[in-house]
């Protein structure tokens, strides 16, 4: 049996007399192998036809140790375009094929360091990504071709250094980069960015669990850049955001996620004009929120949680097009929930509030919800006894989600809002018993909605 127009191969355990029945002259352009014997077996098929091979996946090759020790298969390949090893612990040398354009390296325990020809500025590499390889210490020459456009590092123990060509140097036209994505997760051994700035034409910034790299700073965000996206997470060196991230106009999304060191934003608050999402999340020393927020006006959603340090929100008030404000668990705000000032919210629909230990009824028979508010959910509510009449004023209202508020147990004589589709209970235990079927109190002001979810008293 022969297949001479098969395009694409997966192969995981064969012998050579099998592959060797399939594969003639073939016009393949994809190939996924495992192991370095079936590697080997695919000799006699691909070098035939060299020039048509585009992607090459390689995994669990134990005994691989660098491209050359594969065989005449890949000294003869010339055309791939994608390479993707996998689960090499050996390892240690890539090589390089002259037309490359997406390199993933995964698994590879002894890989210590790239080719150099991935350095070259005339180097066709528009995607590298490097994913738990320990040994992996710093980049050959420091450059990056200037063709790349998304660079993703994680879990690289090792790694103490970045490319000096990530940054861009001041009135430098040499080596302009072209990068757009930058992702650096897990690496505990970097200190410092390379000096200079991020390229203006950066628009994704991801930096996760790089618990000792130094924090942004006004030298290195490009005026007017092309920033879109900024994702913070556990980073216990930025106490301040720059004054400079202001002038990323184009962000739409910042998330700071356990910053455990952050406690201000910029004096000058925070002004994006196209910021659509914030995300507070675990920066346990903030003290405040950014009082001008209410000029981010194109701001839709906003979670603000365990942050201990907050007592209080902006007397100014929130951004006034919110769709979505998420509240979790900051535990130390004692202000009045009158003094929240969400009824200004004309256009939110989804409210989560949970982890506010002083409000006993909800809403606040003084306290105004927005009526434009279709889901809701609060939990951690510890001394809430009641929800009051208030929370029949939101006819839009459709989901209504209730959870770990011990001491509730009335719901509004009114009853519910009348257009509710889903109302659920979870770990309220005395509400439960009010709204069990059939001889609950509340079960004739409830049996009527679509959707019930209470937990059963064996529970």
């Amino acid at each position: 049996m022969s297949l001479p127009s098969l395009n694409e191969l997966n192969v995981e355990d064969s012998n050579e007399e099998l592959l060797g029945s399939i594969l003639g002259p073939s016009s393949l352009t994809a190939v996924t192998t495992k192991g370095l014997p079936v590697l080997q077996h695919l000799q006699n098929g691909v070098v035939r036809s060299p020039g048509a091979l585009r992607v090459l996946s390689i995994s669990s090759c134990i005994g691989l140790t660098s491209l050359q020790a594969a065989g005449d298969i890949l000294l003869n390949i010339t055309a791939v375009e994608h390479l993707k090893i996998k689960n090499c612990s050996r390892f240690s040398e890539t090589g390089f094929f002259p037309m490359l354009k997406h390199l993933t390296l995964k698994d590879c325990q002894s890989l210590k360091f790239l080719p150099s020809a991935i350095t070259m500025l005339s180097c066709p590499l528009e995607e590298l990504e490097i994913e738990d390889c320990p040994a992996l210490t710093f980049f050959a020459n420091g450059r990056l071709p200037t063709a790349l456009r998304r660079l993703k590092i994680r879990f690289c123990e090792a790694l103490v250094s970045l490319p000096q060509g990530l940054m861009q140097i001041d009135n430098s036209t040499s080596n302009v980069s072209h990068l757009e994505n930058l992702e650096i997760i897990g690496c505990p051994s970097l200190i410092s960015f390379p000096e200079g700035k991020f390229p203006s034409s950066l628009k994704i910034l991801k930096i996760w669990r790089c618990f000792r790299l130094e924090p942004l700073s006004d030298t290195m965000l490009p005026k007017n850049g092309s920033l879109e996206l900024i994702s913070v997470f556990n980073c216990s060196t930025m106490t301040c955001l720059p004054e400079c991230i202001n002038c990323l106009t184009h962000l739409t999304e910042l998330n700071l996620h356990k910053c455990t060191a952050l406690k201000y934003f910029p004096e000058t608050g925070l002004q994006f004009p196209n910021l659509r999402k914030l995300d507070i999340y675990e920066c346990r020393s903030l003290k405040s929120l950014p009082d001008q927020m209410l000029s981010l006006t194109s701001l839709h959603y906003l979670t603000i949680g365990e942050c201990p340090g907050l007592v209080s929100f902006p007397k100014a008030g929130w951004p006034p097009n919110l769709l979505a404000l998420k509240i979790w668990n900051c535990e130390n705000l004692k202000q009045p929930l009158l003094e929240w000032n969400l009824y200004d919210l004309a256009s939110l629909s989804d409210l989560t509030i949970a982890g506010a230990p002083d409000i006993v009824s909800f809403p606040d028979e003084m306290c105004l919800l927005p009526t434009s508010l279709m889901s809701m959910y609060i939990s951690r509510l510890h001394n809430l006894r009641s929800l009051s009449v208030r929370l029949c004023d939101l006819t839009l209202l459709k989901e209504l989600e209730i959870s770990m508020c011990p001491k509730l147990q009335c719901l509004p004589k009114e009853g519910l809002p009348a257009d509710l589709g889903r109302f659920c209970i979870r770990d309220c235990q005395l509400l439960k018993l009010h709204c069990l079927e059939g001889k609950g109190a509340y079960w004739p002001m409830i049996s009527h909605i679509p959707c019930l979810e209470i937990e059963s008293t064996d529970d």
